[in-house]
């Protein structure tokens, strides 16, 4: 079985295909204007689909059971509605949150919270191979800011990196207290502002790949223990 694995954001959707080394991956631009017919086009302009047997797609909205719940923050209109399955005749289509994608593929077992840190927040916990996405960006964290206002990009560029880390462990730390993860794993674009400072780092945190939601892609299709959590659209 080939794998396609593709994540969007709001600036590139890339790919990989099961079996290339993450240099391999393919890209084109995204956007505040990226609509779906957008998203169809630039996946047949990286991949025929005589390539690949399956795909996982991995979008930055709320997803629950295949469905977006909220369209995408930074892309165009038309998500919630449109059907993926119709881009793509005859290949079967997991879709997931962005970051639960990332969290699958970062993830070793046990309960895990993972934690993406770049433009935004995206979370996801799992447990025992269930993934649970989470909204934590948007819950309140102090001063009337939620999460996502204190350890997002723009508030980095405003106050500088050391104020950012320290609000970064900061939210680790209650979440760690209030939802008892084994493990929480960090990724994200600017996870790596913080490995530059590993001794800050606490012990029952790790620091993910960015390529990860390629695996976890991947793994979706791979590991019969995560299909119940990210079903094949169109199956009950």
């Amino acid at each position: 079985m080939k794998i396609l694995s593709v994540d969007i954001g709001g600036s590139h959707i890339k790919s990989l295909l099961s079996g290339e080394s993450p240099e391999e991956k393919r890209r084109v631009d995204s956007g505040h204007d990226f609509k779906p017919e957008d998203m169809v086009a630039a996946i047949h302009e990286m991949r025929s689909p005589k390539e690949f047997d399956v795909m996982a797609i991995g979008l930055p909205a709320p997803i629950r059971g295949g469905r977006l719940l909220v369209p995408p923050k930074n892309l165009g209109p038309g998500w919630e509605s449109f059907d993926f399955r119709s881009g793509f005749p005859g290949k079967p289509i997991r879709l997931l949150n962005d970051a639960a994608m990332q969290a699958v593929g970062s993830y070793s077992g046990g309960k895990m919270l993972f934690l993406g840190l770049g433009t935004g927040l995206g979370s996801c916990m799992i447990c025992n191979h269930q993934v649970m996405p989470t909204e934590i960006a948007h819950m309140p964290f102090k001063d009337g800011d939620t999460f996502e206002d204190r350890v997002g990009e723009a508030h980095r560029e405003k106050e500088g990196t050391k104020s950012w880390r320290a609000e970064v462990w900061k939210m680790v730390d209650i979440l760690h207290q209030g939802l008892l993860p084994e493990t929480i794993c960090i990724g994200g674009g600017n996870g790596k502002r913080l490995a530059k400072h590993a001794d800050e780092i606490p012990e029952f945190v790790t620091l993910g790949e960015n390529t990860n939601a390629f695996l976890g892609g991947f793994r979706v299709w791979q590991e019969p223990r995560f299909e119940e959590s990210v079903p094949i659209l169109g199956k009950a």
